[in-house]
């Protein structure tokens, strides 16, 4: 039996690239590793290579974000028409199982540990079933991934998920969107299953990329107790590493040490923005924009390498503001940031649906889902116009990303880290800024409903539909506002997963999507 995972991606930036850089999709090694042994299995990630059209399977899990979702249905018509039966999953699929439904054979809602053995099993038996809804997380379910199959597919090979979750409620997150929570898992077996993705990697890629590892942890400083002991286990075993966390874990000199003497050399931290006004409607407390300078040379003085991204929000920045924002980014030692987006609503988060209840239209005209890129404008801005907040942000953008900001980050950083003896995090450093580079595209309005088409196509042919009924249902894309920019009302029906600590919500049917794509300018009929 051929099994296919797919990690569906669509380019962000629009010019139909793939991204090669060090983070890529986790999802298809740990659903391998979740599969028998002698299954034949097939993980793509759409990132790094374009799935491989002329191949057969049995059986097709596809994974997506929300802005991934009409390449993804596209996918799965493509191999449902060869004969394929497909899976889908994520958190759109979890959020909003009645509207995946149509267009896949079985939607997986929650965590995948509990569910896909569950899904081969039933598809081995031909009883397959439409839902199905993950039990609670269990860390000692939670296999080694597969990480030989997508090794030659990845910078950094030796990736890991410790933690899953994260214990914030950030409004516009979707992890609070399914229900927050942060679990953790029996260091124990974490030590022995990295250790045995070192000995798995051996063969496959040189030593300086089982050098260091990336954890794809949401919050690997979740639980703070339980980081003081990932550190004290992962000290002897003398690798290098970095992680994602929240702010207030290496505003903590303690925590920082501690950090740095396990390995750690690079923190990535959503400061999101330097607002007051944005920082306290997005509900991040834990960030405190008058200390950002002292903890980015905390963390540089023991060795690791500060990064973090902006985001811009249209309901509360100003012209003003963000044209100064590259002063506040020298000012507080960053200089050049991972990225800079605009805070997007996605549909099932708070943010989403504090917004979508607003008297006037919160979002742009026909917003389509694949908009919801974090690189599209698809709220209103309120203190300016669509076009003259893009062209703010296209000026600090330029300004940021130029080549003479990011040498100034080079000098402002590598002494700091070289003091410190952090040839690690010198190497991150380097790579990041001089070979991550994203110019804008000069084609594109960067405005919902203006924009050009995104380009990632699959090759679908008049054979593969029975009518221009099921052509228009798997082709148009999904919408998401209509003309004058108010939510489609099927948005509103979204469903949580989680409650607290994080057991499974028993929560009523979610609304019904209409399965029939939705036209521009139209309001669906809710009984429909």
């Amino acid at each position: 039996m051929r099994v296919g995972i797919i990690s569906v991606y669509t380019d962000y930036h629009r010019r139909g690239r793939h991204h090669r850089g060090a983070l890529q999709p986790q999802i298809g090694p740990l659903i391998a590793a979740l599969l028998p042994p002698d299954a034949d299995v097939d993980v793509v990630n759409d990132t790094w290579t374009d799935p491989d059209w002329s191949k057969d399977y049995d059986l097709l899990f596809i994974s997506f974000l929300h802005s991934d979702f009409d390449r993804a249905r596209q996918i799965s018509h493509y191999w449902r028409k060869r004969g394929a039966k497909t899976v889908c999953g994520g958190t759109l699929a979890s959020l909003y199982p009645e509207l995946c439904r149509p267009y896949f054979d079985a939607v997986v809602i929650g965590d995948p540990e509990p569910a896909v053995p569950r899904v081969y099993e039933d598809f081995c038996a031909k009883t397959l079933k439409p839902l199905y809804r993950a039990l609670a997380y269990r860390g000692d379910l939670v296999p080694l991934p597969r990480l030989d199959l997508v090794a030659r597919h990845q910078v950094l090979p030796l990736a890991f998920e410790v933690t899953r979750g994260c214990p914030y409620t950030c409004e516009f997150c979707v992890l609070t969107g399914i229900g927050t929570r942060h679990h953790t898992r029996d260091l124990s077996t974490v030590v022995e299953q990295f250790n045995a993705a070192r000995r798995l990697l051996r063969p496959l890629v040189p030593w300086h990329r089982r050098w260091i590892s990336i954890f794809y942890d949401n919050n690997i400083g979740g639980n703070l107790g339980y980081l003081r002991r990932f550190c004290d286990a992962m000290r002897p075993l003398g690798m290098l590493w970095g992680s994602s966390v929240t702010f207030n874990v290496v505003a903590d000199p303690a925590n920082v040490e501690r950090m740095a003497a396990a390995g750690c050399r690079l923190v990535y931290v959503g400061l999101e923005t330097f607002n007051p006004a944005a920082l306290s409607e997005m509900r991040k407390q834990q960030n405190v924009l008058d200390d950002i300078r002292r903890v980015v040379d905390l963390c540089r003085r023991h060795g690791i390498l500060f990064t973090a991204g902006l985001m811009l929000s249209p309901r509360n920045d100003t012209i003003e503001y963000i044209e100064r924002i590259p002063r506040y980014l020298e000012e507080c030692g960053v200089q050049v940031p991972t990225y800079i987006c605009f805070e997007t609503p996605f549909p099932g988060t708070p943010h989403f649906t504090r917004i979508a209840g607003s008297a006037e239209p919160p979002l742009l005209p026909e917003v389509l889902l694949s908009d919801l890129d974090a690189y599209t404008l698809v709220t209103r801005p309120r203190h300016a116009s669509a076009e003259d907040f893009v062209a703010a942000f296209k000026q600090t953008h330029t300004e940021v990303y130029g080549l003479r900001r990011r040498l100034t980050k080079l000098a402002d950083d590598l002494p700091r880290l070289a003091a410190a003896g952090s040839l690690g995090a010198i190497a991150l450093d380097l790579a990041e800024v001089l070979f991550d580079a994203q110019p804008l595209a000069r084609d594109r309005s960067y405005i919902a409903g203006t924009d050009k088409a995104r380009p990632e196509t699959v090759p679908l042919t008049d054979a593969d539909f029975t009518s221009a009924e099921e052509r228009d249902r798997i082709m148009k894309p999904r919408q998401v506002s209509d003309a004058q920019g108010r939510v489609l009302p099927h948005w509103l029906g979204a469903q949580a997963v989680y409650s607290a600590k994080g057991r499974i919500r028993v929560s009523a049917a979610p609304m019904p999507v209409p399965v029939q794509s939705i036209p521009r300018g139209a309001i669906p009929d809710p009984a429909h």
